[in-house]
């Protein structure tokens, strides 16, 4: 009974927390004509990313310093959970898959938040996306790709991609590694936050509403610069980092 009354209350308080998010982009975007990148914008973001987590029941804990300024972060990826954790700790642009544009409420709120977009399988596409991230490190922004190019169960990171990496490569910034964990309330790896290929969204999301709470932990690590290193030495590095910083 005390799951059910669980799930109902965080179901009703993220739905009521979406068309807060949803009415105050509108005003920021349209009426106040207020960009994504303004730091005013970027409060407003990390408020509403960082509420779900708190709705949702997680308990963060964060180790290390994220960087603010031209670094491109790369993460091991668990869940669909991951991008508001993360967006909720530091002012970031994501790389995301093409299809979450077409989302609803929700590819709108990604759109208006800055993110940036793949179109997987089409000719051309990654070249793109490198570009559109190597613009905006140059700008001094700071860019989360997800490098394993899909999600894993959180016991073990898997290989990362290197296409990606040439973007920090052609901007001339550094990489930061970041290592996430999702923990239930027993202390063992979470077996309901992981967005395998076999569930939906749908069941993903009463799986974590019904549980007690999430322990969450985020490393940042020290970031490091890319001069003279191949995409694939940038690649092995931060997943070495990161998997020896979750098997620790």
């Amino acid at each position: 009974m005390m799951k059910l009354v669980r799930m109902v209350w965080r179901f009703f308080h993220l739905l009521a927390h979406v068309l807060a998010g949803m009415v105050g982009t509108a005003v920021y975007s349209w009426v106040l004509r207020i960009s994504h990148d303004t730091p005013r914008y970027q409060r407003l973001i990390r408020w509403w990313l960082g509420g779900i987590v708190r709705i949702l029941g997680g308990r963060v804990s964060v180790y290390g310093t994220p960087a603010n300024r031209g670094v491109m972060m790369v993460c091991n990826h668990i869940s669909w959970l991951d991008i508001p954790l993360l967006g909720g700790e530091s002012s970031i642009r994501f790389l995301s898959k093409q299809e979450v544009k077409a989302w609803p409420v929700i590819g709108w709120l990604a759109t208006q938040a800055g993110t940036l977009y793949i179109e997987r399988g089409r000719r051309g596409a990654a070249q793109e996306a490198a570009d559109s991230i190597s613009d905006s490190l140059r700008n001094g922004e700071v860019v989360m790709v997800f490098p394993e190019g899909t999600t894993s169960d959180g016991a073990e990171v898997l290989p990362f991609h290197a296409r990606l990496f040439a973007s920090v490569i052609d901007a001339d910034a550094a990489v930061q590694p970041v290592a996430i964990r999702y923990r239930d309330a027993s202390g063992v790896l979470s077996e309901l936050v992981p967005y395998l290929d076999d569930v939906s969204l749908w069941h993903n999301l009463l799986g974590i509403l019904a549980q007690a709470h999430m322990d969450i932990e985020v490393h940042y690590l020290p970031p490091f610069k890319v001069a003279g290193q191949s995409r694939k030495a940038l690649a092995t590095l931060s997943e070495t980092q990161i998997s020896q910083t979750l098997s620790s």
